[in-house]
């Protein structure tokens, strides 16, 4: 009945010709109200579950849209295991289209799903502009005071963070999605930062035929590698005496760099954009103290941590995809270090992490509960040799390593990947080492697939440039019309800089001001090789 009731009342425009596709229907107010008593059968997902059912559905209109909000949660296998939980939004005018929206850290929120990833200020908020979007808690609820990644001591918890949920929700929310309008999305993109963007490429590679385009800003990628980089990071930090570098002296860095490279561009207005040039310009030995420890100096041993952090890291083990080194971090070249190395030098106790730097937080919490299983480890102490087949086997389940996207393109599939050049959450280098490998996969042929920005003083959504930019509108023209990317403009949306633009530029090239104009106008800056 319900079905039935659904398609009455999809509105749908009478067909021009033969070849002319109907016009998209529309939802009513009914309509949404009956999709709260919908469940799913296990046998519409494609991977094993015990079904699904939506839990509510209501009608919401305000300023990013007036849509049908529904919620719902995906059943485990293991009866121990926590649900999928979901939301996928219905535009009352629907585009035929539809977003899959990632997370974030160790997920455990569903995201509201109202607004793009980093959206351009001027563009309609995704649902005004008729787009369904959907996402997941990935398969776990973080609870208050619990570590993020606790979930990973159940095994179908950790299968789904892995990508299993992704899957899951995937199909559960175009199952929802027929039932609403009584046709599938035309087209379905997936657009995520961070571990969003890690799960953007893990789509591409494993569900290729899910998926139209995709969108990931500063991807995770390669989980495993960066937070084992994090625990051997931590471990240079914490270990050795002397190592650890206080707030005060951070920031003196800080400012040291950004007076020796932020000219560099043709312009000082706090944003670093020829960061090649920076790593020649700007010495941390200039900072070391001449004798002994002061206020505006550097100890040799604080000297020596910013090169380990500057430089690339051995990882003692080789994970999926060849990845046995990891990329360096961008703390000489601008990088937002409020949180790079932490509060206090006291060794950082496993479960108490409040004052610790963020990287080996993240890595901590890996090595605990994904890797060992063992909430009381610690990972100051952890070994690499001693562990390197669970490394490489934790590796293989949940990294996006892989630079083979055959499939995905084969498909017409389109990638737009991005990453700021002061993220200190993620390092840049790490995304731009994947992109290298996916030249060497695709040669000449990768431009008709892939393009890949850096944008200078953005970085894990912080930084002196905080970017907007309508990604989903030029993936959507590069797919559904054959639009290649043109030249694109991105507006900063920091509260004392709002409204300035820069062109985001295809790496290597970075934005040189041209000599004249108006130094917060795109038009006077030209993409230029360093």
């Amino acid at each position: 009945m319900l079905i039935r009731a659904a398609f009455a009342l999809v509105v749908v425009g009478s067909i021009a010709s033969s070849s002319a596709r109907p016009q998209a229907p529309s939802l009513s107010d009914a309509a949404c109200s009956g999709l709260a008593t919908v469940t799913l059968a296990a046998s519409v997902i494609g991977l094993p579950t015990s079904g699904a059912s939506v839990s509510s559905a209501e009608i919401v209109d305000d300023q990013t849209g007036r849509f049908c909000k529904v919620l719902g949660a995906i059943r485990p296998v293991d009866p121990a295991a926590p649900p999928i939980n979901f939301r996928v939004n219905l535009p009352v005018s629907w585009n035929e289209k539809a977003v899959h929206l990632g997370g974030g850290g160790f997920d455990g929120t569903v995201p509201a799903g109202v607004r793009a990833v980093f959206p351009d200020p001027a563009a309609p908020p995704i649902l005004r502009q008729g787009y369904v979007t959907f996402a997941s808690d990935s398969g776990h609820a973080t609870a208050p005071g619990q570590d993020a990644a606790a979930f990973a001591l159940n095994d179908e918890a950790l299968a789904n963070f892995a990508g299993d949920q992704l899957k899951k929700t995937h199909d559960a929310a175009l199952e929802i999605v027929r039932k609403a309008y009584g046709r599938p999305p035309r087209r379905v993109y997936f657009m995520g930062a961070s571990q969003g963007g890690h799960e953007a490429l893990t789509v591409l590679q494993r569900y290729p035929k899910d998926y139209d385009g995709a969108v990931a800003v500063h991807p995770v990628y390669d989980l495993t590698a960066l937070h084992l980089d994090g625990v051997l990071l931590g471990q240079a930090l914490y270990n050795p005496p002397g190592a650890w570098v206080p707030p005060d002296k951070v920031a003196r860095v800080t400012a040291a760099v950004l007076a020796a490279c932020d000219p560099l561009d043709g312009v000082a207005d706090g944003v670093i954009g020829n960061v090649p040039a920076c790593r020649k310009a700007f010495d941390i030995a200039s900072l070391q103290c001449a004798a002994a420890d002061g206020a505006d100096c550097l100890t040799a041993a604080q000297v020596a941590t910013f090169k380990t952090f500057a430089s690339p890291v051995k990882l003692g083990v080789t994970l999926a995809g060849g990845v046995d080194t990891f990329a360096p971090w961008p703390v000489l070249e601008g990088g937002s270090m409020a949180r790079s190395f932490g509060q206090a030098p006291d060794r950082p106790a496993p479960g108490r992490m409040t004052t610790a730097a963020f990287m080996y937080v993240m890595g901590d919490q890996t090595t605990r509960y994904l890797l060992l299983r063992d909430p009381s480890a610690d990972s100051l102490q952890f070994d690499v040799a001693q562990h390197a087949a669970a490394l490489q086997a934790l590796s293989r389940r949940l990294d996006a390593s892989d630079p083979d996207l055959s499939a995905f393109r084969q498909r017409g599939g389109k990638l737009l990947l991005m990453h700021g050049t002061v993220d200190m959450a993620v390092t840049p280098h790490n995304t731009t080492a994947y992109y290298d490998r996916l030249k060497v996969r695709f040669g000449d042929q990768l431009e008709t697939f892939v393009r890949y920005y850096v944008a200078p003083g953005f970085g894990h959504g912080d930084g002196n440039f905080v970017v907007g930019w309508d990604s989903l509108g030029t993936l959507d023209a590069w797919v559904d019309r054959g639009t290649p990317p043109g030249p694109q403009v991105v507006t900063d949306t920091n509260r004392a800089t709002a409204g300035r633009t820069r062109p985001l530029c295809e790496y290597p090239l970075y934005p040189k001001y041209n000599g004249s104009g108006d130094v917060s106008a795109a038009e006077s800056f030209t993409c230029t090789r360093p």
